[in-house]
């Protein structure tokens, strides 16, 4: 079987790869670079305006929300373009929870939300983990109460990445305490980070990059702002989650950064005059690193096509998810072992070699992703259940 792109997504592809070239200014690299790879600085903010208006954000979305009607595996080509450009997308909000929105929200969230998303002028959070539910996350306690036509809503969140620069949260709330199985009580709201009753406060990983815990005091919304039925939020939550899981599976930055290392492993030489490269166990490890590229790139592309057929399943989602973030941590590994103790070294310390201090950073972050969108733990328990219908694990 031979698995390649048509000629009209080859060309997609090459017409993407001479736009980003052009986007990504010197200036704005070194923003996404300071911002830890996490985005939402003056000119990373510009940028994403820019591709709004030029009609690329929105690539795989119906005409209707102003997108261009393309299938979602071109949604997928752009996504992988513009992050292995080096710029970090938001495909938290475009990828997961907007086209979430778009599918069941109300005429407020398809008429204002949605267009201003694929605008690139709008941007959303995700309020689900909570001190006291993780892993276990039916068990929330943020509240929504009903007070006449609208809602009052109070709790905290942790873990809510990116919501320090973000517009709204998509929160998970409990609007009936009394509910027989604690799941069938919990509702999604669309929360302006902007009311007085929202605050935020920072969490810095190992990694150092920044997470937040977010707090809701009596904040007052609509009931437009609710996404879906009341009490019908989970359906939606693990809708959002398998979209998110994916979403996570970007090989386009580490496949850049692989063949980095590769063109710079034969163009540096040993004391002895030999390339680093000439080495079999550097061969072995550029081996093992494209091979498992290659598998997520493969993954990924069948489950993008999955998407445009209707039949993405939980269980390929977690699958796709625990394969690529566990395959990041190895990839990192080999490159950091072809560089050497250089790749110990972080790139703002003396003497730091700017390749291989990216290396040291990825590695130190990637772990992140493993639990982002559900631990792997639970992924599998997923993948055991759904995918080949084991006995569920007792927790």
């Amino acid at each position: 079987m031979k698995i390649q792109f048509t000629e009209a997504q080859r060309a997609l592809r090459d017409e993407l790869r001479a736009y980003f070239s052009q986007m990504m200014t010197p200036e704005l690299r070194a923003e996404c670079e300071r911002d830890m790879g996490e985005g939402g600085g003056p000119l990373w903010r510009e940028a994403l305006a820019r591709m709004g208006r030029d009609g690329w954000i929105g690539l795989g979305w119906p005409e209707e929300y102003g997108g261009r009607s393309l299938s979602p595996l071109e949604q997928f080509v752009f996504v992988e373009e513009v992050m292995r450009a080096g710029y970090p997308f938001p495909f938290l909000t475009t990828e997961s929870v907007g086209p979430t929105l778009a599918e069941h929200g109300n005429d407020w969230i398809r008429e204002h939300i949605v267009p201003a998303i694929l605008a690139g002028e709008l941007l959303v959070s995700i309020g689900y983990s909570e001190p006291a539910a993780g892993t276990d996350l039916a068990a929330l306690q943020t509240t929504a109460v009903r007070d006449g036509d609208d809602w009052i809503i109070n709790g905290q969140k942790m873990w809510t990445s990116l919501a320090h620069f973000c517009d709204y949260t998509w929160l998970a709330v409990r609007t009936d305490p009394d509910a027989p199985k604690k799941h069938k009580g919990i509702t999604m709201f669309l929360v302006p980070n902007s009311d007085p009753g929202w605050s935020c406060t920072p969490v810095h990983t190992l990694g150092g990059v920044r997470t937040n815990a977010t707090f809701y005091d009596n904040i007052r919304v609509g009931d437009d702002h609710r996404v879906g039925e009341v009490n019908g939020g989970w359906k939606l939550i693990t809708s959002q989650l398998n979209r998110e899981r994916l979403s996570l599976i970007n090989f386009g930055p580490i496949s850049e950064l692989f063949n980095r290392v590769v063109q710079w492993a034969r163009e540096t030489t040993l004391p002895g005059g030999a390339a680093v490269a000439s080495q079999p166990w550097v061969q072995a490890n550029f081996a093992r690193c494209r091979t498992l590229i290659e598998c997520m790139k493969l993954i990924v592309y069948k489950q993008s096509w999955a998407m445009t057929e209707g039949t993405l399943g939980m269980a390929d989602a977690s699958a796709a998810k625990v394969y690529g973030s566990e395959g990041f941590i190895e990839v990192y590994r080999y490159l950091g072992e072809v560089v050497g103790q250089a790749g110990l070294l972080r790139s703002d310390s003396a003497g730091a070699d700017a390749l291989a201090g990216k290396i040291e950073r990825l590695y130190r972050t990637s772990s992140i992703i493993t639990f982002g969108g559900g631990t792997n733990e639970i992924q599998r328990d997923i993948i055991s259940a759904a995918g080949l219908w084991m006995p569920r694990a007792s927790r």
